[in-house]
């Protein structure tokens, strides 16, 4: 027998919250593409935003997420994790070390979704629940890049003096800085820094 309820645990449910993050998805996209176009500031979105985006009622979307900085985060991640498979595929078309580490820099720094997550893990704030939730997500980064890095070291027989697990975590704290910095408008900004050198492969 189908379930009717939208309790987060049935399929009802599954189908809700998938439905309201695809929708908060889709407006923080969108928000980053008129910023482009225009003074370059990312707008935040409304909850009314949201639910009327995905078909739901306001309420709705606490009791999926628990509040909308919470949704935001792990919607900001989702496009961010699918991003990253992009960097993957331009990272393994390098023919070299060197040249390795200067696209892991150069695409990272244009995704369309880095600012979007450095804003989001930003409002994490003093919130204990949100802190804890950004750990688990930069876990997962963490843990991918990692696998990713030792799946291309292995492939080209490079080496990795700092360990792929560190390069994995240095790389990614350096271009949030980055991007933080030039979010804040601070003189220097990330074409001045040297993010493939974060990256000890050779």
């Amino acid at each position: 027998m189908a379930t009717t309820t939208d309790g987060p645990g049935t399929p009802r449910g599954a189908a809700t919250r998938a439905r309201i993050l695809a929708a908060t998805a889709g407006l923080l996209s969108a928000s980053r593409t008129a910023s482009a176009d225009g003074d370059g500031t990312l707008r935040s979105v409304t909850v009314s935003e949201i639910a009327r985006a995905a078909g739901v009622y306001p309420n709705q979307i606490t009791h999926h997420f628990g509040s909308k900085d919470r949704l935001v985060l792990d919607a900001a991640f989702a496009l961010f994790l699918r991003d990253t498979t992009r960097l993957q595929a331009a990272g393994r078309r390098a023919t070299s070390a060197t040249a390795f580490r200067q696209v892991l820099a150069r695409t990272a720094l244009a995704m369309p979704s880095t600012p979007l997550v450095v804003r989001a893990l930003a409002s994490a704030g003093d919130d204990a629940a949100q802190r804890e939730r950004v750990r688990l997500l930069l876990a997962v980064l963490f843990r991918q890049s990692e696998r990713y890095l030792e799946r291309v070291v292995t492939e080209h027989g490079w080496t990795s003096p700092s360990g792929v697990g560190r390069d994995a975590r240095t790389f990614w704290s350096a271009v949030f800085g980055a991007t933080l910095l030039a979010d804040a408008g601070v003189t220097g900004g990330p074409s001045d820094l040297d993010l493939a050198g974060t990256v000890s492969i050779t």
